[in-house]
């Protein structure tokens, strides 16, 4: 080093000392008189532009010193990470923690910035190279444009259209409520991009309100859908497009639910699936006519859901044989439901599930003659049969009541106050579906308002369970709820009521009720909804389907996996 540079920098460091000694007066001022002002303001001067020189070196020392600071904390922090077992994980086992985390992540969906296969590709490099090289984490496409948060990081069609180019080639299940009209020009977009990507589709579940131009778009579908295994469709058509339906050809396609609600009244499906191999289908065909001119091809169907909109009368007396259905499920008109059950021959047929839309309680004889007729016509040993039938009992009932011998599972009734002004004496006979060792009940009306509802009801149930007559079953299980209104989600039985304290006095006897107490009030396992674990089997596969969703929660559905052992920390 130069001597004169030693000596400016022996000078720059004494100054530093200087100046941090607050005791040091390094800056002398001229003394009193005019004798000496001119040297004294030309020695000022040399000394301000020295301390000024000094600062300057000292802010641009600083700032260097800054930066190697915080370059020395970036590398500190990278060596500090790099004891984290998590940063020592190799890409493919932490590829595998990823897709646990987008599990977890039921609340995600492609339009939010905090989904976690954004927030994983957006947290360093290593991450976002192992999150875009690893497919599986974008497989499941959830869209809700009621859901909706401000966009900073591109439009939404560009975040679909990247989440769908990231999932490839694996394929994708489909999650899509596109029912908001303010959002109908994303709606035509997101729609065009799935189906570009329809050859990937494993699973879709598009819901559309009443936006027929976007369920007509499913034209555009290449026919060919190698990969497809389940498919529903909700959709509110208020006028038909007038060409005939797309035909699909499916191999894998097992589910299919095609909730259509059609105001044209089609008498033909909006939509040609490969019928023939379906095993479950969930229907909206406007009548009975619709649902007679496919069952020739159900070959393979093993459950049935069918929600009639309107009563048609249809010609001759054919009968339809659907060899393999074991649970029939029929709602709508009561000509309707009648109809169908007196043409069908089922004989593989266990579980039967009827719900009128209008109060049968004239006409219940008719309807369980009906059944039971099915039942003798098929040769099939019905399970389990669900039904509105009223506490009032018109006198044929006892006969097609032993005709119907429910072998195993349960009856289900409507209860409902206004029946209770008649004598309804086969209800409470011991021999009311005497094989039945499982009872369901509903209550129209919470009985709490008319304690006799619950109290005779209890009265049955004491009776099968002390003393049942010869050929009659001892009652194992008893499930009972109210239906609750949407205005009144949290409507409960009280268990605080005198025949509900019997029945738990009856549960410690060994009977078995199906729920469970919370805060006084009366919590049913199976809520006021479906009464067969194949419902709630059926509900959780699609809950699984989409990753657990939020949007599909239901808490009887959790409960239900949970008792089972089928479900884990979702």
């Amino acid at each position: 080093m130069p001597s004169w540079a030693h000596n400016t920098l022996s000078d720059t460091t004494q100054s530093l000392h200087d100046y941090l000694d607050r005791d040091c007066q390094a800056i002398s001022f001229p003394a009193g008189g005019y004798d000496g002002l001119s040297e004294s303001v030309k020695q000022m001067t040399i000394d301000m532009e020295r301390i000024a020189a000094h600062a300057d070196t000292f802010e641009e020392a600083a700032i260097i010193a800054r930066k190697k600071a915080q370059h020395m904390q970036s590398t500190l922090s990278f060596y500090k990470n790099l004891s984290i077992p998590l940063v020592q994980m190799p890409p493919e086992v932490l590829a595998l923690v990823f897709e646990r985390c987008v599990e977890i992540d039921t609340g995600g969906h492609v339009l939010s910035s905090h989904a976690m296969p954004w927030v994983l590709s957006q947290t360093c490099r290593r991450w976002r190279s192992i999150a875009l090289s690893t497919p599986s984490l974008w497989q499941i496409v959830r869209l809700d444009t009621n859901i909706v948060e401000n966009h900073n990081h591109g439009s939404p069609l560009d975040m679909l259209q990247t989440w769908l180019e990231r999932s490839q080639p694996l394929p994708i299940s489909c999650f899509a409520t596109l029912q908001d009209v303010p959002w109908e020009q994303f709606n035509r977009g997101a729609i065009d991009l799935l189906i570009h990507h329809a050859s990937r589709w494993r699973a879709v579940d598009f819901c559309f309100g009443t936006q027929s131009q976007l369920f007509y778009r499913l034209r555009m579908v290449d026919p060919n859908l190698p990969l497809l295994q389940s498919i529903r469709l909700e959709i509110i058509l208020s006028e038909t497009a007038g060409s005939m339906a797309p035909h699909w050809i499916a191999p894998n396609l097992k589910e299919a639910t095609l909730f259509i609600q059609n105001y044209a009244r089609l008498t033909n499906p909006v939509l040609a699936l490969p019928w023939s191999q379906l095993e479950e289908f969930e229907w909206s065909p406007n009548t009975p006519k619709m649902f007679f001119d496919l069952s020739p091809t159900f070959d393979n169907l093993r459950y049935c859901f069918l929600k009639i909109s309107h009563h048609g009368d249809v010609d001759g007396l054919q009968r339809y044989t659907l060899p393999k259905l074991r649970r029939l499920d029929t709602s709508g008109p009561y000509r309707s439901i009648v109809t169908i059950l007196n043409r069908l021959t089922l004989p593989s047929l266990e579980c039967l599930d009827v719900d009128t839309y209008e109060q049968i309680g004239p006409v219940a004889d008719q309807l369980l003659s009906c059944i039971a007729r099915l039942q003798m016509r098929s040769t099939c040993r019905i399970s389990s049969l669900s039904a509105p039938f009223p506490c009032s009992a018109p006198p044929n009932h006892p006969y097609w009541l032993r005709s119907l011998e429910l072998s195993t599972s349960f009856a289900s009734f409507s209860v409902q106050k206004r029946t209770m002004s008649k004598p309804f004496p086969t209800f409470y006979f011991q021999q009311c579906f005497g094989t039945s060792k499982v009872l369901h009940l509903i209550y129209r009306e919470l009985p709490g308002e008319e304690p006799s509802l619950l109290s005779k009801m209890v009265q049955m149930v004491e009776s099968r369970n002390n003393q049942p007559l010869h050929g009659v079953r001892r009652l194992d299980k008893l499930s009972l709820d109210v239906i609750r209104p949407t205005e009144m989600p949290v409507l409960r039985i009280s268990t605080h009521l005198a025949p509900f304290q019997r029945l738990l006095q009856l549960q410690r006897g060994g009977l078995i009720l199906l729920g469970s107490v919370v805060d006084g009030r009366w919590h049913s396992y199976y809520g006021d909804g479906g009464w067969n674990d194949e419902d709630f089997r059926r509900s959780a596969r699609r809950w699984a389907r989409f990753g657990y969703s939020d949007w599909l929660y239901e808490r009887e559905v959790e409960d239900y996996l949970k008792v089972s052992g089928c479900l884990d920390s979702h």
